[in-house]
């Protein structure tokens, strides 16, 4: 096997063996080694580059993208903590359509949408028209205390 073939032999199994540490992961740890890589692989095509000079090529790449694209990346892996669904709605404020008092589950409206609410321990009774805000969520119930105005 001549030089060349080897090579591309080596940077084949660098971009599969990142490729495998990059999907047996969540965060974004060897993509910038797949991209350098195959950089890399392609260089080999090269006619009369060394094997020193691929290695260069694959570690300039990178870092290069390691460098540029790992603030963007993660800034877009944040977004995916976004909450949704019931979650969203924990922080959020509504209006009490049903008292709520300690004995008794109450009725509170939040986006148009009607929620059984409760208290939270140890806090009194919340007169219908009160404005509550979404402490926890327990089970399918919103836990409210209310808000001063």
């Amino acid at each position: 096997m001549d030089e060349n073939t080897i090579m591309l032999i080596v940077w084949l199994s660098v971009f599969v063996i990142a490729l495998i540490a990059e999907v047996s992961t969540e965060a974004l740890v060897s993509v910038w080694f797949c991209i350098g890589s195959l950089v890399a692989l392609a260089v080999t095509y090269i006619p009369g580059m060394p094997w020193w000079g691929e290695l260069i090529v694959f570690l300039g790449v990178s870092a290069l993208f390691l460098i540029l694209l790992r603030p963007v990346a993660n800034r877009l892996l944040l977004r995916k903590n976004t909450k949704t669904g019931v979650a969203s709605i924990v922080g959020k404020k509504g209006k009490v359509t049903k008292t709520i008092t300690p004995l008794e589950y109450g009725e509170v409206k939040i986006f148009g949408t009607l929620w059984t609410g409760m208290l939270m321990d140890g806090a009194k009774e919340i007169p219908e028209g009160s404005v509550v805000e979404v402490v926890s969520i327990n089970g399918n119930k919103l836990v409210v205390k209310v808000v001063k105005e």
